[in-house]
């Protein structure tokens, strides 16, 4: 177990309708054993579930994954996600650290 957490920050359990982006960008912050967070650290958010959503490409090069780095204060966030279909997307958020904390998922909605 690591002592390093991986929360999320704000944009859990939005909701849209197909075609149109989420009003608000997920975002997630990396904090260190101390509880402050952590500059500079690598994080994916992939996306997961029935909607068919996307990330904007570019700047997304597959369209389902997107790379950020902590902020100063340990947050990143993902661009706008775009759902296609109704339905529940999971996005799935990794740090790239070792030890890396558990991952973390935010569910969304388009109906």
């Amino acid at each position: 177990m690591t002592d390093y957490s991986l929360t999320i920050h704000a944009g859990n359990h939005q909701k849209s309708t197909p075609g149109t982006p989420f009003a608000d960008p997920c975002v997630i912050q990396v904090s260190g054993p101390d509880g402050v967070g952590l500059e500079g650290v690598a994080v994916r958010f992939t996306l997961r579930g029935s909607a068919a959503a996307v990330f904007p490409s570019p700047p997304s090069p597959d369209g389902i994954s997107w790379h950020a780095v902590t902020s100063s204060n340990g947050t990143a966030a993902a661009i706008p996600i775009t759902p296609f279909f109704e339905g529940t997307i999971e996005v799935h958020v990794t740090a790239e650290m070792i030890p890396a904390p558990s991952p973390i998922d935010f569910t969304l909605v388009s109906t």
